[in-house]
Formats: C-alpha cells, sequence, structure tokens
C-alpha cells in the first residue's frame, strides 16, 4: 500500500510547491531596479552580437528587450508621455530582431542607436519628473 501512495503524495507536494512558486512569483514581480539591471545585460549582450555579428545573439536578447517592456516591473510612470517612450523603445527593439533575423547588421545597429536613445530620451524625463516633484 506505501509503494501505491508515495508516488500520489509527491506528486501532490510537488504540485503544491510549483503552485505556490508561480503565486509568489506573480505577487511580487521583478521591481523597476531589477528590470532595468535585467535590460541593460540585455542590451549589451545585443551589443555584443552586433559587434561579432552573431544574428542569434541579437535575435535573443532584442526579444527579450521586448518582452521585458511589457513586464509589470518596467512600468516606472503611469503617464502618457512614459506610454509613448516604452512604445518607442518597444518599436526599436522590435527593429534589431527583425534586421538581425535578416543578417542586416547596419539596420540592426542603426536600430540599436535608436533604441539607446529612447532609453536616454526617457531617462532624462524620468530625472525631470523628479526633479519637478511630479
Amino acid at each position: 500500500m506505501k509503494s501505491k501512495t508515495l508516488p500520489v503524495v509527491v506528486t501532490l507536494v510537488a504540485g503544491l510547491l510549483l503552485w505556490l512558486a508561480i503565486r509568489s512569483e506573480a505577487q511580487n514581480p521583478p521591481n523597476t531596479r531589477e528590470v532595468m539591471k535585467l535590460k541593460l545585460s540585455y542590451a549589451q549582450n545585443v551589443l555584443e552580437g552586433i559587434t561579432t555579428e552573431n544574428t542569434d545573439l541579437i535575435v535573443a536578447n532584442a526579444q527579450k528587450l521586448s518582452a521585458l517592456s511589457k513586464a509589470a516591473g518596467w512600468r516606472a510612470r503611469e503617464t502618457p508621455e512614459y506610454e509613448l517612450f516604452s512604445a518607442e523603445f518597444r518599436r526599436h527593439s522590435d527593429a534589431v530582431g527583425r534586421a538581425a533575423k535578416d543578417k542586416n547588421i547596419d539596420a540592426a545597429s542603426l536600430a540599436y542607436f535608436q533604441m539607446t536613445m529612447s532609453c536616454i530620451n526617457c531617462h532624462r524625463y524620468m530625472r525631470d519628473v523628479r526633479r519637478a516633484g511630479l
């Protein structure tokens, strides 16, 4: 009898642990600081891919950047301006990925530059909003 119930108990415990882990992650999504660190890491990987002409590395990290821009921790502000900056970032990161899929390193480089400028402009906006106390 024990040999038949052990697999059932193990399966139930594993399922409970998985459910708790998923629930915990949903309740504690990465905060903005963690998301921005991931963004920096993925962007550095894109740059590495561009400089080494590793289009697979570029595509994988451009996709991660685009997905990351939809994460809850990405949303540092709930303003129309911030939404525009996020959409612009996503549009450029998607362009990086498309260019890399097409094996067009020059187009990927240009889109990467535009993506980076969208980061710089958004961070400038965020600093200005903080300074203004809004």
